[in-house]
């Protein structure tokens, strides 16, 4: 893969640049004290990625995925701007986004959480998609496919990082290259893709190093 052939990067949040386990697990916890659940934090856990009504359809909650939503955004929202970064990804971030590539990020977390996390890091972002109502969620393409057509990229010159199957799922279904960071929380959809074993490997996957 000719790091010279990316003129956009695409990037995951939870897993990827944020280290936010520990703030959906106390988040998870207000979710079974209020509502009563029983169902354990690793089972929402394994999910993350998708969207949050996707993932209380797969734990058999649908039912009750709004109210469950409402509770778990509340927690996760007052800690969320204490919650640390991977070590280096801030820096990393800084060196791509001075350099001529693109970066974006697409993620399955709300808006306003997002936002928190990210107005702490000191790059510029060429583009951020969170949910929305006319773009389906990963493994779909959608916002992968609707962020190069923004930035005017062609998946050939295009790369997703993410760490979870769904991830990896969405970028293959956009025809784009995928990068698989295993500082992460879950494992690729199979070996076809990059392995990064530390946030350096970015530079030198776009030939920034």
């Amino acid at each position: 893969m000719p790091p010279s052939r990316f003129d956009l990067i695409l990037f995951d949040l939870d897993g990827v640049i944020l280290d936010s386990r520990t703030n959906m697990d106390r988040a998870w916890r207000a979710v079974q004290s209020e509502h009563g659940l029983a169902t354990p934090f690793e089972e929402y856990f394994a999910e993350i990625g998708r969207p949050f009504a996707d993932i209380m359809a797969r734990l058999g909650l649908a039912d009750r995925a709004s109210a469950i939503e409402t509770t778990f955004r509340r927690s996760s929202t007052e800690t969320i701007g204490q919650t640390a970064f991977f070590d280096g990804m801030s820096d990393v971030l800084a060196r791509i986004s001075a350099s001529s590539v693109k970066v974006g990020i697409v993620t399955s977390k709300d808006e306003i959480r997002a936002k928190l996390v990210l107005e702490r890091l000191d790059c510029k972002l060429d583009i951020i998609l969170t949910p929305r109502s006319d773009l389906r969620g990963k493994p779909a393409p959608d916002a992968l496919l609707y962020a190069m057509a923004l930035l005017h990229t062609d998946p050939a010159h295009t790369i997703f990082i993410g760490d979870m199957a769904s991830d990896h799922e969405a970028a293959k279904r956009a025809g784009i290259a995928y990068g698989h960071v295993d500082w992460g929380y879950g494992d690729p959809a199979n070996d076809d893709c990059r392995r990064l074993q530390n946030p350096q490997e970015l530079l030198t996957l776009l030939g920034l190093e």
